[in-house]
C-alpha cells in the first residue's frame, strides 16, 4: 500500500500544526519561568506576521482546486518560517491565556488525528 494514501495532506498539516504548538509551548513555558527575571522580554511565535508577509511577497501562491474553492499551494512553508519575536515584560495573565489557548489547539489537533485514524481503521476493518 502506498504510504501517500494513508499519510495524506491532512496528516502532514496536523503534524505541522502539532510541531508549531510544541514550539509555542516551549516559548510560553520559558516566558513563565522568567517572569521574575529583570529585563526579560516575552517571546512568541509570529505566525500571523510571517503568513501575512509570505502572502505579500507571493511566497504562498493561491491555486484554484475547484470552481468555488481557493487554497494555498504550500501552507507548510509559512509554518516553517514562523519566527520568534520579543515583546514587553512578562504578564502572567497574558501568558496563562496563551498557555490555555495553545493547549486547546493542541488537543483539537490530537482529536483530528484520532478521528483520521478511526476513519482509516473503519475503512480497513469494514471496507472488505
Amino acid at each position: 500500500m502506498d504510504s501517500a494514501i494513508v499519510f495524506d495532506k491532512t496528516m502532514q498539516m496536523v503534524q505541522d500544526r502539532l510541531s508549531l504548538s510544541s514550539k509555542n509551548q516551549k516559548l510560553i513555558s520559558s516566558n513563565l519561568a522568567n517572569i521574575d527575571t529583570p529585563g526579560y522580554k516575552t517571546k512568541s511565535l509570529s505566525f500571523d506576521d510571517t503568513l501575512r508577509q509570505s502572502l505579500q511577497d507571493h511566497v504562498l501562491q493561491m491555486v484554484r482546486t475547484n470552481g468555488r474553492d481557493l487554497d494555498p499551494a504550500e501552507p507548510a512553508e509559512a509554518l516553517e518560517k514562523s519566527k520568534v519575536v520579543q515583546g514587553g515584560p512578562v504578564d502572567l495573565d497574558t501568558q496563562m491565556v496563551n498557555l490555555t489557548q495553545n493547549s486547546l489547539e493542541y488537543q483539537y489537533m490530537i482529536a483530528m488525528l484520532d478521528k483520521k485514524f478511526t476513519m482509516l481503521k473503519t475503512a480497513i476493518t469494514d471496507g472488505g
